[in-house]
């Protein structure tokens, strides 16, 4: 079989393991060998047939193992729960908080999919007195940069005119 840095027994725990759980499954679990392409080696040397993808997926899929919707909301609630113990800290700084906001999103977002509530937020707003007053403000103050700004060019264009 030429060189190798595998063993018999080694080779034949990996092939055992794989047939259960997948070769990409058990090169992470038992962490050899070092590439794809030296596992499906362990076979082909051999005659052996691959294990199909994902087999312990499959398999698991197949019996309904994986998280329902209801195990969905206990892992987001309990982000929630474990986001409010750290918003309780009060040596936050604004990276920390910001990444907390992030999961705390995240989460209700995920609880009111599942439970099939909107995940759109819509906003209505409407202008009172205040901003009415304070957008004139504001156009009044861009009026009079632009006055200013007209007057500074005619200037220098006078000074350029008389210099010539």
């Amino acid at each position: 079989m030429g060189y190798s840095k595998y063993n018999e027994d080694q080779i034949e725990e990996f092939i055992s393991t794989a047939d259960e759980m997948g070769l990409g499954p058990a090169i992470r679990y038992l962490g050899y060998p070092g590439s794809y392409h030296t596992a499906k080696k362990f076979y082909t040397q051999r005659g052996l047939d691959l294990p199909t993808p994902d087999s312990l997926a499959v398999l698991a899929r197949n019996l309904g193992i994986f998280y329902t919707d209801k195990e969905k909301i206990v892992a987001a609630q309990a982000v929630l729960d474990r986001c409010f113990e750290k918003l309780m800290e009060d040596s936050l700084n604004s990276e920390e908080l910001n990444k907390l906001s992030n999961a705390v999103h995240k989460a209700i977002q995920t609880i009111n999919l599942i439970e099939g509530k909107s995940t759109n937020i819509n906003e209505n707003r409407s202008k009172d007195g205040t901003d009415l007053a304070l957008v004139d403000m504001i156009n009044e103050a861009k009026i009079k940069n632009n006055e200013m700004k007209e007057r500074i060019i005619n200037k220098s264009i006078d000074k350029v005119n008389n210099i010539w």
